[in-house]
């Protein structure tokens, strides 16, 4: 048998509607606030897609006009070699001339070294060129303590603050 309260409890609608009504309230508030949210990220991935689209479509536009340049630029070469003396480019509308050599009314002599050079086989050449690096490398730290200029700017040393090494460095801290 039921005490009078507890029937009281279970037939009366507004002693529990209350506490329902707020979860209720929440509930719908939550579920509002994440439909808002995913209406965002809907928003933002559309935009995403619109941006990524028209960047797509420039980098299409950018190949074919540099594609069609070149075309321009080859036929010139192949087909007026010899117009190009005192024509300008497509390009830039830079002035040609027939070829990229120095106008010198004699011969280029190339020094004996260079012609040895020259005569090495392939895998010589790189390890020579390789050690020149190195070496190279190895002067300029030994000699770096002589400066170009005078400016503090072109000195070597570290911030106290930061410890960056380069003079115009943004400061870290």
């Amino acid at each position: 048998m039921l005490l009078t309260e507890e029937r009281t409890y279970y037939d009366d609608t507004n002693g529990t509607s209350n506490a329902d009504e707020t979860t209720n309230a929440n509930n719908q508030f939550l579920v509002e606030e994440i439909s808002a949210q995913q209406a965002h990220i809907d928003r933002l991935q559309k935009s995403l897609r619109e941006a990524n689209h028209k960047s797509r479509k420039l980098a299409l536009e950018l190949h074919k006009e540099r594609k069609k340049r070149q075309e321009e630029g080859c036929s010139n070469d192949n087909n007026n070699s010899d117009s190009n003396m005192g024509g300008t480019c497509p390009r830039c509308n830079s002035s040609l001339s027939g070829s990229n050599e120095p106008q010198h009314k004699g011969e280029w002599e190339v020094h004996p070294d260079c012609k040895e050079f020259m005569k090495l086989e392939d895998h010589l050449k790189d390890n020579l060129r390789n050690e020149k690096q190195k070496r190279l490398n190895e002067v300029r730290s030994q000699m770096k303590f002589i400066l170009d200029t005078d400016d503090i700017e072109d000195s070597y040393g570290k911030w106290s603050c930061c410890g960056q090494e380069e003079y115009k460095a943004e400061c870290t801290k």
